[in-house]
């Protein structure tokens, strides 16, 4: 009976190992699909992000000249303030009070209690 339970136990080995190299298989496997879908993600951040500094182009690289200020006037005039005409049922707008309001008097700060100790020696 010793050649048959040595024969149970070969076989239970074997599929102990069969299991065990196909779990640490699948292990690199999956390590290899998460560390490629990270550089995936890392390269297309990076291509995304050239694609949106070319697609939303800031200011031009040329130098523009300083703004100074003009001592004599362009002849270019700047348009006042647009006159709003009152809305109909518009309350009249605030007036400030009569009297200032009056300032509030302090009230006295509350006293500081004293430490509570407990179990001193």
């Amino acid at each position: 009976m010793t050649n048959g339970a040595e024969g149970q136990t070969r076989a239970d080995a074997t599929r102990q190992s069969a299991r065990l190299r196909a779990r640490d298989t699948a292990i690199h496997r999956t390590r290899a699909i998460v560390v490629g879908v990270t550089a995936g993600a890392i390269g297309l951040s990076g291509v995304f992000s050239v694609v949106a500094a070319h697609a939303f182009k800031g200011r031009s690289q040329r130098a523009t000249p300083a703004a100074t200020a003009d001592p004599q006037p362009s002849g270019r005039r700047v348009p006042g303030p647009d006159a709003v005409p009152p809305i109909a049922g518009d309350p009249a707008p605030l007036q400030p009070p009569a009297q200032p309001p009056a300032t509030p008097v302090p009230q006295p700060a509350a006293p500081v209690p004293t430490p509570q100790v407990s179990g001193g020696s």
